[in-house]
């Protein structure tokens, strides 16, 4: 039975940071291009572990996103290949993201792909912030600009792990400022979902499963690629950091709705341009439900739901 990491000390457990880039939304059918991982050791300072693109397997898409292409990972190890050392930096850790109900699914998806079924103890950085009391949820550019991290969107994923491991640093030193030394005290603060996986023990030692390292790795993070980022990406990729920060919860309030509008203002996109990404999320949440064959009565509650934060938001599927 697991044990979990519920009365761990946050100061004495690791931490990894994850972050991923996507063919699109949905696990399964869309497939990891990007992995980084951050990790955090007791009293050490946050570190890159592990940054690679990864051959989907598939025609590349989200493209306008993370600007991959077919040919940036045509050379690029799988998934599979990679799935040893994932494990292994991952191993012993709570896991974290800034949007962890993205990328932990993608992570489970993948994993499990490789014949690893396990679900490991992770937590929020975007819920992490309301919890400790230092302000909304919001998107990541918002959260290190309140705390003075430069960082700049590029749906880079090693450049949004580190960014995001230097705000998890600012967040831990306020739980133990605040007197919060245990997982379970800090799963006390607020009732959200990722709060039971505390009950959940962290991603063994890879032996464990039969995967073994890898060496060959394929990064993006050079300086010349990070010079040359077209500003039409960086404008589509920060609205839709927006878009999956607000319907995170399915529940968009008046205020988190001007906020976007206001956004997407700023940014100069088009209708059509909004219209192609709300689609993409409602057709994508469609996708997830109905692989089953059905949809059941909470299911279709939820697309409800969902159809009246997106027309809240500009604009939904029918309209």
């Amino acid at each position: 039975m697991a044990s979990g990491i519920a009365h761990r000390r946050i100061c004495e457990t690791p931490v990894a940071i994850i972050d991923f880039e996507t063919t699109g939304l949905t696990p399964g059918a869309d497939r990891v291009v990007e992995v980084a991982v951050v990790r955090i050791d007791p009293q050490g300072e946050a570190s890159l572990v592990l940054d690679t693109l990864v051959n989907p397997m598939r025609r590349m898409a989200a493209s306008e996103i993370h600007g991959i292409s077919d040919a940036d990972v045509a050379n690029a190890p799988r998934f599979a290949d990679i799935a040893g050392e994932l494990v292994g930096v991952l191993n012993d850790c709570v896991i974290a993201a800034y949007n962890i109900y993205f990328d932990i699914k993608f992570l489970n998806s993948e994993l499990f792909s490789v014949g690893v079924d396990h679900e490991p103890p992770h937590f929020c950085l975007m819920y992490l912030r309301p919890m400790l009391g230092l302000g909304s949820r919001c998107k990541l550019e918002i959260a290190c600009q309140s705390h003075g991290i430069t960082y700049q969107p590029t749906h880079m994923a090693a450049h949004d792990a580190l960014a995001a491991g230097r705000l998890l640093s600012v967040y831990l030193k306020e739980a133990e400022r605040r007197g919060i030394r245990t997982f379970s005290e800090l799963g006390k603060l607020k009732t959200y979902k990722f709060v039971e996986s505390f009950h959940q023990d962290p991603l063994p030692h890879p032996e464990r499963f039969r995967l073994s390292g890898w060496t060959r790795f394929c990064s993006r993070t050079d300086v010349a690629a990070a010079s040359h980022i077209d500003p039409e990406r960086v404008a589509l990729g920060t609205y839709w950091d927006a878009l999956k920060t607000v319907i995170a919860d399915l529940d968009v309030t008046d205020e988190e709705a001007a906020e976007v509008a206001s956004e997407r203002e700023r940014l100069g996109l088009s209708a059509e341009q909004v219209r192609s990404m709300h689609a993409r999320v409602y057709a994508s949440v469609i996708q997830q439900f109905s692989a089953d064959k059905r949809i059941d009565d909470r299911e279709a509650r939820q697309l409800r739901r969902l159809h009246r934060c997106l027309s809240t938001l500009g604009w939904a599927p029918g309209e």
